[in-house]
């Protein structure tokens, strides 16, 4: 199964992202309900072995922490892909990110090398999107700040691969932030 370790932000701020889900041709929108913050990005791992993710990310606590979306981007130098909200630099999520990545490491399960770039995804993108449109869109939201809220668990999800449609998110446990 798929698996991954999100925080999934307050009903206040998916509200707030959703008013931005407008005005780019060829985006496909995420809907509400997937809107997340992926923390670490465990791939397919079996059964047994979830067992054991689930036991290590629950085996250290870590603070709870406050976060911000703040501008605009995308992914996809020569092809723009996808159009997400940026988070603010913070401590607290890159440690988060690096304990995701140890528990990873102890269970041999390996994770994309690519640098952590925290953000909420809003659209993904059709192939050859209308780059102006694309520019004008994140110039008009450059300055879109949400946030601070109050993040005091995370999760890990699975991801089902559905025939017709978007991939289905189900959460599978989740892990409290202390303090």
């Amino acid at each position: 199964m798929i698996l991954f370790a999100a925080i999934r932000p307050p009903s206040g701020v998916i509200k707030a992202a959703s008013r931005l889900q407008k005005g780019v041709p060829g985006a496909r929108w995420s809907a509400l309900e997937k809107l997340h913050i992926t923390v670490g990005y465990f791939g397919d791992v079996p059964d047994a072995l979830a067992e054991e993710l689930d036991a290590e990310l629950a085996r250290k606590p870590l603070p709870s922490m406050e976060l911000t979306l703040r501008g605009m981007g995308h992914f996809g130098r020569a092809e723009p892909h996808q159009i997400h909200l940026k988070l603010e630099d913070n401590s607290g999520l890159d440690k988060l990110h690096a304990h995701c990545r140890r528990v990873a490491r102890t269970l041999k399960i390996p994770m994309e090398a690519r640098k952590f770039r925290p953000h909420l995804t809003l659209a993904y993108l059709k192939p050859f999107p209308d780059l102006e449109k694309l520019a004008k869109y994140e110039q008009r939201h450059a300055e879109t700040e949400i946030g601070p809220f109050l993040v005091d668990q995370f999760g890990l999800y699975s991801s089902w691969q559905q025939t017709r449609g978007p991939n289905r998110y189900a959460l599978e446990a989740t892990y409290p932030l202390i303090g």
